[in-house]
Parts: C-alpha cells; structure tokens; sequence
C-alpha cells in the first residue's frame, strides 16, 4: 500500500467538481443542503463551494449522514492520496460495490467527490477527522531530527535488516515498513494494554498533560509502557523528545475502531392492525388539540405564572397539571408546543395567549394540528425529557440546544412505511451516529420521541401513522407553506366533530367535542370545571351563577344560551338554580362610597348583627343604610363569604358589571420558524448556477457583498 503520508496530491477543487454536475444531480445536492438556499443565495459555483464547505453547513449535512457514510468518510482521511475504490474496499474488507453505494451518498449531501479516481472530502471536515484520529508528522518528515542509531533499531524492530544503510535509506525503508497499515494495526493488537494506553495518550497529545500528575509507575518487573513503545519502533526519540508518527497513530485509531460497512439495518414490520392504528391515531391528534386548547383557554383567563428568569416553574405546573387534569409530562409538552407554535407567549404577567390564537383556534382541526406537530417536528429538544444542567432545570418553554430532535428526525425516518418503531429505535446508533449521547441518555431521548410521536398521532401501534406519514413526506418537500399542505393531507383524517353539550340534572353538563370559544366562555363564566377529558364535566353552583350575573349575564340570557347549546331542553333543578340566583342576586346593593351598604330594613339588621362582619366596621345611618370605610371589593368579599349575593353599584346607584381582567394577547417572544425559510427552490437556484457559473449576473440571488459578509462569518 502506499505511503499514507503523502500528500502533495493537488486535487482539482470542489467547485470544478459542483460545475460538472449535471442539472439533476446539481438540483439533488442542493435539496439535500436546503442552508444555501438562503440568502445570500450563492452566485456561481465558487461561492456554492464556500457556503458547502463552512462549518456551519457541514455540521448540518453531518447531522443527516448514516454510520457506513461517517466510517468511510473516515476511511477517505485515512487513505489520503491512495483512498480510492479499490484502496477502500481492501481497507474496510468490503467489495468495491458497496464502497461506490456508500461514497454515492456522500456525493449526494456534497460531502464527497471523485478527483480522477482519488476521493476527497472539504477541507474543513477532513482535517476535524484527521484532528480526531490525532498524532504528528509522517515519519519521513520526523527521521530529520532522529539519530541513526534509533532509526536503526525502529526499522529492526519491524524485521528488517538495517546494518551498512544510511540515514536516507533508513528513512525510506522506516517509511515503506510503515505505510503498511494491516502490518502496523495488527503490531499495535499485540501490545500490552498499559502500552496501548501509553499508545493512546501519544496519539491524543494527553502524555505531557498526564506526566506531572501522578502517573501509576509500572509493577516491578514490568517494563514502562513508553520504553515498550519505543522498542516496538513506534515511538520515536527525536531531538526534542519524544514523537508519535501519524502513521502509527491512525493504525493506533483503527486498531480500536469497527470500521466495518454494515448497510442498512433490517428493521422488521410493525405487523399491526392498519385500521386500529388510524383509530388510535386519529384519538391521539383530537386530544392533543383538546389539551392545547384546554391550556391555552386557561392561560387566556389568567396568565400562567413565569419565573423570575422566564419559564413556567415546577410549582407552577403541579399546580395547573392538577386543574386541567393532565399528567404533568404531557402539561410540559403542551407548554413547549403552544410556545414554538407561537400561540403562547410572554406577558407582563406571565404566559398568555398570543394574537395568533383566536385564528388558530377558530381553525379547521387538520391546519390546527399541522400547525402543532409542525413545531414540534422542528424542536431540537424533546419537551419530555429536557436536559438538566447541573441541577438546575431549564423550565419550559424556554428553548434548548439539544441533539433530541437528531434522533426525533432519524426514528420516523427509519420506521416509515410500516416499520416497526421499536426495533427501529433499537438501531438508532447507525441511522444518525453523531448525536454524542451516552448509552442510557441516548434511550431517554428516543423513548421521549416515541412517546411525543404517541401523544400527537405520529405514532400509532408500534408503526408510523397516516398521520405521521404525511408530516414525513411534507418535512421533506420543497413545499413552500408545510403547515398548509400537511393540513389538506390530513382533512379527511382529521373531521371537525362538533361539540355535544349535554346539561344533567345533576347540575353538571357534559361536554363532548372540542367546544367553540362561545361555548367554552359560557360555560367558564357560569360553571366550574371538575373534569378535563375526552368528555369533560362542569358543574353549575350558586357562585358560579352569581359570579356569571356578576360580570353582566342576566338569568334570561344563561337559559336562553344554555338551552341554544344543549342537545336536551334545561333541566328544572338548572333553571331553578338560575332563577333564584338572579333573584337573590342584587338584594344587597354594595354602593362605592368607601362603602355605603343598602337592604331592606330586616337584611341591614341581620347584617350590622352578623359577628364576622366587624372587620368592616359597619355604621348604620339609616333603617335601610350602613357605611363602611372598608373599600367596595372588600366589602362584596365578605358579604359574599357569609353566604349573601351583593350587587354592586356606583355613586350614582347604576350597578357595576364585573369585568374579569381581559389579558393583553402578547406577541411570539421568538422566531416561531427553526430554520430560515429558502428563498428559492433548489431547482431554481440549479438553473441559475448552470445558466450563470461564475455568477457574473447580477440578479436577485443576493449581492457579492452580502456573499462575502456570510463567508466571514463562517
């Protein structure tokens, strides 16, 4: 094999390469590498190269590329002027086949490209895995400060015969011994493991870091790991100390790697019932609409309260999870979604409703949901396992980095077409590789994607659903409104089912559906919640009829809504808590004269006579008056805690409509979309690039100003 060390090879550039694309596979790459269509939209094939090559956008290609792509990716930097089809093939003990399947996909996301048969990768990303695979020189260039001595008994070490040569000679033969990577990676095998951790610490540059800091010496009659090395003829003493070729080191790094060219795992199917799972799925996306309205409803009647720092506490959330009845978790994912959907935002208050919910929630249910499982989709965290930083929690709906979204994207992808999402998740590993999650942390965020995916009809028994099928095939198109072809995909699946409304007896009612915002403000003004569900129970009570008379309601008026939206006609026991209410309602007359109390002669008795009232120091100034130096609402609060039904009026006697606090709806407090809208499409852009290779056009596809401004920042 030849000497990996080498590479004075003078590849033509990757923007040749981009420039002799046809229009098609130009059009492909682009679709694969959706950042540079944005402006500043690159101008000619140069400017393409530069955007494809910065950190930015290859850290975004990377977060696409399989196992098989990262491992000869690796292989490429490995091989250097040598890493061609054949030199891969033998490296990774595969067929030359599946080396042109696999570096095919590289070229596909411009990760890759062949230069006259020699593969190459961009810079940028060659050199992070050439950093990664650690150690120096080439051994050609270290031989200048090694005496002839040492690089005798190196080259002897490798069973050559170094009497009578020359220090040249025993430069090219040291060199030849060690371009022969299965011969150094099987030497490195047959070390002692102290040596091939002394080995390890070379190639990473730790040895300095780890000489002064109390090193475990060797056991009495053990050699020391670096004199083993160094006899071995892998370690080499120079002039200024001691240095690690890089051809030993990659040996080194693929003695401890499996680089192995798996394909793509077979994930079995999900074997289940297609009808049961449209079912499920479609039970699951009604209640996540119901739940987010339900929240949403409730933070419009008051703010959900933030911390200090922003975030919705954990005191906070028991608080509301034990209202609305939800479980916690999903209260958490509710948040986050109402937030990134940008139906949720903060107030001076806390969080409340934006601007954009009346129009969401007056939706068709198909674009309401489209507009939720979009969001999520688009999430770099997962809502339900958020990470902890220390032990400090990073409440929601504050946004997070995280790799959680990574795996999100690779478990739907893998489980498509009725694969089975377990045996899916149990391969994550080889679908996104580069998620940099332990083990147990890994498992935490996939199992919290499937659950996400559950919650929202995504998923359904153990398969990707219709639903989840199209969100797939929508995230992956050019579409330029997603929430808006997603929404038409999913109509039929997806009927508006209108609210039943069922009053009992009881005083309850039971309602069914998700009610409109007519329906669920009468009920929310004369009725307290008990239930939140699939079928949900508010119940009727003398204070919820008197808090509704309160706010300007009259009794005919709640009979006449409530009969308006009932399947059955009032029930009696109903209309005669109602009627009494609003008889009893206005008895006592609350006047705002820091306070003047009116009644008839008998009430103004029993009340200047009621022992818990003497906190408001009442006078009588005459048979039907008292007086109070409390203030109106004080005055109202405690009648109303003894059991009476006080009216409150003006200075004039002209009663006063209780007003419950009408919240200012705040705007999103961030970009709702996760990534910058393309400005044109890759096909559009393939056109211009062919049309106008050197970008010697101007046009619309941004000034060479704005290109360069871009290309410093990366």
């Amino acid at each position: 094999m030849t000497d990996v060390s080498a590479r004075s090879f003078s590849p033509p550039s990757f923007a040749e390469y981009l420039s002799g694309l046809d229009e098609g596979a130009l059009t492909a790459l682009l679709q694969a590498r959706p950042d540079v269509l944005v402006q500043p939209v690159p101008r000619g094939f140069n400017q393409l190269a530069q955007r494809l090559g910065s950190v930015e956008s290859l850290v975004a290609a990377l977060r696409t590329a399989n196992r098989d792509m990262v491992i000869l990716g690796q292989a490429i930097v490995v091989l250097g002027t040598t890493a061609t089809v054949a030199g891969l093939a033998q490296l990774l003990g595969v067929s030359e086949q599946v080396v042109q399947n696999t570096v095919a996909e590289l070229c596909e996301r411009g990760l890759a490209w062949d230069s006259s048969g020699i593969w190459c990768l961009p810079e940028r990303l060659a050199t992070h895995w050439l950093a990664e695979i650690g150690g120096g020189r080439p051994v050609a260039k270290i031989a200048g400060s090694v005496l002839a001595e040492n690089l005798r008994a190196a080259l002897g070490a490798f069973g050559a015969a170094p009497e009578g040569l020359r220090k040249p000679e025993l430069t090219t033969r040291l060199s030849e011994r060690m371009a022969d990577l299965t011969l150094l990676t099987q030497r490195i095998t047959e070390l002692p493991k102290p040596a091939k951790d002394r080995l390890s610490e070379f190639r990473r540059g730790y040895y300095d870091y780890y000489l002064g800091f109390g090193r475990p010496r060797p056991h009495a009659g053990d050699r020391d790991p670096t004199q083993l090395l160094i006899a071995a003829g892998l370690l080499l003493p120079t002039n200024s100390g001691l240095e690690l070729p890089r051809e030993v080191a990659i040996a080194s790094w693929l003695a401890q790697r499996e680089l192995t060219l798996t394909g793509r795992p077979d994930i079995p199917p999900a074997g289940a019932d297609e009808a049961a799972g449209r079912r499920a799925a479609q039970a699951a996306a009604q209640e996540a609409l119901r739940g987010v309205t339900t929240l949403l409803d409730e933070a419009g009647a008051a703010s959900i309260a933030a911390l200090k720092k922003g975030g919705v506490g954990p005191r906070e959330r028991t608080r509301l999870a034990r209202r609305l009845s939800i479980p916690e978790d999903v209260l958490v994912l509710w948040i986050d979604l109402a937030y990134a959907a940008g139906l949720l935002g903060r107030a001076d208050a806390g969080y409340a409703p934006t601007h954009c919910y009346a129009p969401w929630r007056a939706a068709e249910p198909a674009w309401r949901w489209a507009v939720l499982v979009e969001a999520w989709f688009a999430l770099e965290h997962a809502p339900t396992s958020r990470e902890i930083h220390g032990d400090k929690e990073h409440p929601p709906p504050l946004p997070l980095a995280s790799a959680a979204g990574l795996l999100r994207h690779a478990l739907l992808s893998a489980a498509r077409s009725g694969a089975s999402v377990r045996a899916a998740a149990k391969e994550v590993d080889w679908f996104v590789p580069l998620h940099g999650y332990e083990a147990e942390q890994r498992a935490d965020k996939v199992a919290a994607a499937i659950r996400e995916a559950e919650l929202l009809g995504v998923i359904a028994t153990d398969a990707v659903s219709e639903l989840g099928e199209h969100l797939l095939v929508v995230v992956g198109s050019e579409t330029a409104d997603a929430v808006a072809e997603l929404a038409q995909r999913c109509a039929a699946l997806l009927p508006d089912t209108p609210c039943s409304v069922v009053l009992q007896s009881d005083l309850t009612a039971v309602v069914s559906g998700q009610p409109s915002a007519a329906v669920a403000r009468l009920l929310k003004d004369s009725a307290v919640a008990e239930s939140h569900g699939a079928a949900r129970t508010w119940r009727f009570t003398p204070a919820s009829v008197r808090a509704a008379l309160d706010t300007g309601w009259s009794a005919q008026e709640l009979l006449t809504e409530l009969a308006a939206i009932s399947a059955r006609p009032v029930p009696q026991p109903l209309e005669y808590l109602i009627t009494d209410a609003s008889r009893r309602h206005g008895q006592v007359r609350v006047r705002g004269m820091r306070s003047c109390v009116i009644a008839d002669e008998a009430l103004i008795t029993e009340i200047l006579h009621t022992r818990s009232l003497n906190k408001l120091h009442l006078s009588q100034l005459a048979p039907t008056v008292l007086s109070s130096p409390s203030s109106l609402d004080d005055v109202l609060a405690r009648l109303r805690e003894v059991g009476l039904s006080p009216m409150a009026e003006d200075a004039h006697g002209a009663m006063i409509v209780e007003v419950r606090p009408d919240h200012q709806a705040p705007t999103p407090d961030r970009v709702v979309a996760a990534t910058p809208q393309a400005t044109l499409s890759a096909t559009e852009l393939a056109r211009r690039l062919k049309a106008d290779p050197h970008g010697l056009t101007a046009g619309t596809a941004g000034t060479a100003a704005d290109f360069e401004a871009v290309a410093l920042a990366h």
